[in-house]
């Protein structure tokens, strides 16, 4: 018994146990990506609706409508421009944070 484990190769043992951790941290970055992918989309979805709103405040909502539309259209560009940022952020701090051996 004290043979075999004297044969046993510790560092195949931990080479393979390195390239694990790597696999399961891959495919944790992958499903990052995709959720954030899938979250672009809605905010794009989401950005033109308050692009519509702000502008039915802007055509249609009188002496007040022009004060009312600025919030629709200053929330709809900053909340596009955060989530389409998401991604190239997860990006930068995949490049340059790396974990593991």
């Amino acid at each position: 018994m004290l043979d075999l484990l004297n044969s046993v190769d510790v560092t195949q043992l931990t080479s393979h146990l390195t390239l694990g951790a790597a696999d399961g941290m891959t495919g944790l970055i992958e499903s990052g990506k995709s959720i954030i992918k899938w979250m672009q989309r809605i905010a794009m979805v989401a950005a033109a609706l308050a692009f519509c709103v702000g502008g039915y405040h802007l055509i249609l909502g009188g002496e007040r409508g022009r004060h009312k539309c600025i919030a629709w259209f200053v929330g709809g560009a900053i909340g596009l421009i955060v989530v389409m940022g998401a991604y190239q952020l997860a990006e930068g701090v995949n490049t340059n944070v790396h974990f593991g051996g």
